[in-house]
């Protein structure tokens, strides 16, 4: 089995926001069906932006790489909460595509938005 955590991180790694992320996928099809938007829960959120899915090795003063196999166990992971909690199976559409946004916070507002 490979193994999936990242080793020997710098002890500057970033791995919390002081802001409340909250998330959501967006889940579309390329012809005309309907799609939908599905807001994650904060657990689900925070798999998706897990520490170990970017690696920033001892020694590095900037993150190097994504860890692709955690990467990939976190969103399955998230896959099938969504499908447990809602009994939607996001892989029915052609396209699934992650938001994200910290919560309002003196003034503060960050957005990511990537295809998952």
């Amino acid at each position: 089995m490979q193994n999936v955590n990242t080793t020997n991180q710098n002890p500057d790694k970033i791995v919390d926001s002081k802001f409340q992320m909250t998330g959501s996928l967006t889940c579309f099809n390329d012809d005309n069906q309907d799609g939908i938007v599905i807001q994650l829960t904060s657990l689900e959120e925070m798999w998706y932006t897990h520490e170990e899915n970017v690696d920033h090795p001892v020694g590095s003063e900037y993150p190097v790489s994504i860890n692709v196999p955690h990467m990939k166990l976190m969103r399955d992971r998230v896959i099938d909460s969504v499908f447990n909690r809602t009994g939607i199976n996001v892989k029915d559409y052609d396209g699934v595509i992650h938001a994200s946004s910290s919560g309002p916070d003196h003034g503060h507002n960050l957005n990511v938005v990537r295809n998952v």
